[in-house]
């Protein structure tokens, strides 16, 4: 009897044993994944806070007057751009606009922010600013481009060009113009310049992009290469370039190309492997800057990641058509800059927050 009741305390020591031993190495991949997640984080350009001090607003007034991309008062016209009108300088006061409140739980948005920044040179304005939104509710990812000169509120200032609001206060102040004229709730920001841009597409080996003969003429007459009409895998100069036309058509059809690159950039990650993925993020990070904390970035990569690799992509434009009017304002002589005004806030605001709802 007593032999038996040993034989019953070794067995019962060796489980135990065995099941420590499976606890500890639980343990341990847990504090090795969480090292190695640190490590990842640890390797995204965190954002300098300092970059949101605003400027003066008498500095700002100045930012219209030396905008380089200043148009002759008679700008070329095509069927693609909305009737345009020489304006008196817009409005300073805007009427209020409707707010409603929305139920964010459901709803993650990061605001993609193109810098075309020159060496040396410090915060600029947002080349092109596209909302990334995740709805959770509806198992969709939608990308939102904000028209750069549209005419809004901007806080603390004289109503002005959208980009202007991140030259004068960098994310924090383009984040409350966005709530201020939309009422959109950003959870945080990403900024890419254009050169880690191109850098980030070729890591993944180009991105599918279908062109119109249109849009190879003009790449192939301004660069020199040898584009055919038709889907083509661009590489990241070539892709960057596309993105960035505007001379062919307009502002809208430019901001639509952004997009397009974008879902194809997202696409084409999701093709990856689980283990391309982690090894690709190593090499990504490093080309982004955030304002994210390492915490909101966890939280948030493990809310999108059920989503992601059913989510069906979509596209838009703020403001959308029939909701403004477009125009030059002589800033001075001889050159004008143009302005989509006299925009419906209330009718934006309506479209965002069907694409913000649960339904």
């Amino acid at each position: 009897m007593s032999g038996e009741k040993k034989k019953k305390r070794s067995w019962g020591k060796v489980v135990l044993i065995v099941l420590l031993s499976l606890l500890l190495l639980a343990l341990l991949s847990v504090v090795g994944i969480g090292i190695y997640m640190n490590y990842l984080l640890d390797q995204v350009t965190p954002y300098d806070p300092s970059n949101d001090v605003t400027i003066a607003p008498d500095e700002a007034d100045k930012l219209i007057e030396e905008d380089p991309e200043l148009l002759p008062i008679e700008p070329e016209q095509n069927e693609e751009i909305p009737h345009v009108e020489e304006l008196t300088i817009p409005q300073e006061t805007l009427p209020p606009v409707e707010i409603d409140p929305v139920n964010w739980d459901n709803v993650i948005n990061i605001m993609l922010i193109g810098q075309d920044r020159r060496p040396g040179q410090g915060r600029q304005r947002s080349d092109s600013m596209i909302l990334l939104t995740v709805n959770k509710a509806k198992g969709t990812i939608t990308l939102t481009s904000f028209m750069r000169d549209q005419y809004v509120r901007i806080p603390g200032y004289k109503n002005n060009k959208m980009n202007s609001a991140y030259a004068f206060g960098g994310m924090k102040l383009l984040n409350a113009t966005l709530e201020t004229n939309f009422g959109v709730k950003v959870d945080g920001d990403i900024e890419v310049d254009f050169n880690n841009f191109e850098k980030l597409i070729d890591m993944l080996g180009g991105v599918d992009i279908k062109l119109t003969s249109k849009e190879v003429k003009h790449l192939n007459s301004e660069y020199g290469w040898n584009l055919s009409a038709g889907t083509q895998r661009l590489n990241g100069e070539e892709a960057l370039a596309y993105s960035r036309i505007r001379k062919i058509d307009s502002d809208y059809r430019r901001a639509e190309r952004q997009r397009t690159v974008i879902s194809s950039l997202i696409n084409r990650y999701k093709t990856l492997s689980l283990p391309e993925m982690i090894s690709m993020v190593e090499d990504i990070l490093p080309l982004v800057t955030t304002n994210l904390s390492k915490s909101q970035i966890i939280d948030i990569a493990i809310d999108v990641a059920p989503v992601l690799a059913g989510a069906q992509m979509n596209t838009m434009r703020i403001p959308v058509d029939g909701t403004f009017r477009q125009g030059t304002v002589r800033v001075r002589a001889g050159l004008a800059a143009w302005f989509q005004y006299d925009i419906d806030f209330d009718a934006n605001r309506k479209v965002l927050r069907d694409l913000f709802s649960e339904y």
